[in-house]
């Protein structure tokens, strides 16, 4: 049990250091937007990063499916 959440917990930290450049991005628009424009950009961003953490296993899952049918040509 510890060790697959750890495993979760690992391929967390790397989607998102996979997206720094993206999320750095984003940040600079929260930050130089005012008003609504900055709240809306912001929570699009915090929304957009928790669906894309909560998904890695769909995505993994799919990864893995493509290499084993290439791998098996």
């Amino acid at each position: 049990m510890f060790k697959k959440i750890w495993s979760w917990f690992v391929e967390i930290i790397k989607e998102t250091l996979n997206l720094s450049w993206t999320l750095v991005g984003l940040v600079i628009a929260t930050l130089t937007l005012t008003g609504s424009a900055q709240q809306i950009t912001g929570l699009a961003t915090l929304i957009t990063l928790c669906v894309w953490l909560l998904t890695i296993g769909f995505r993994k899952d799919k990864d893995n499916n493509a290499g084993k049918k290439t791998a098996s040509r």
